[in-house]
């Protein structure tokens, strides 16, 4: 999807006011538009001299959801992805093993 044929890519500029220890007060209309609430964490990127703010997206579910698309488009299941980590295992400890030897 192009920027240009999203809904929300409408851009609006806010004047914020830098504060005691570089706090700053992001507008209610910015924090509705992000869905943010209270004590959530945002994610402030820095690209050359611009910065923008965006939703922290919590990594443990992002992977979570990854890891269980992969397994279901692969038909793997929980016990033999175990199963596979503990092969890997062992195949690293006697790999470890020869090297040390």
């Amino acid at each position: 999807m192009k920027l240009t044929e999203s809904a929300n890519t409408s851009m609006k500029m806010f004047s914020l006011q830098v504060q005691k220890e570089g706090q700053i007060n992001i507008p209610q209309d910015v924090l509705n538009t992000l869905q943010t609430h209270e004590g959530q964490t945002l994610t402030l990127l820095q690209i050359g001299e611009f910065a923008i703010i965006v939703p922290r997206i919590p990594q443990v579910t992002t992977l979570t959801e990854n890891f269980v698309s992969l397994m279901n488009v692969n038909n793997v299941t929980v016990d033999e992805l175990l199963e596979g980590i503990q092969e890997e295992r062992q195949a690293i400890w006697q790999e470890q093993q020869k090297i040390s030897a």
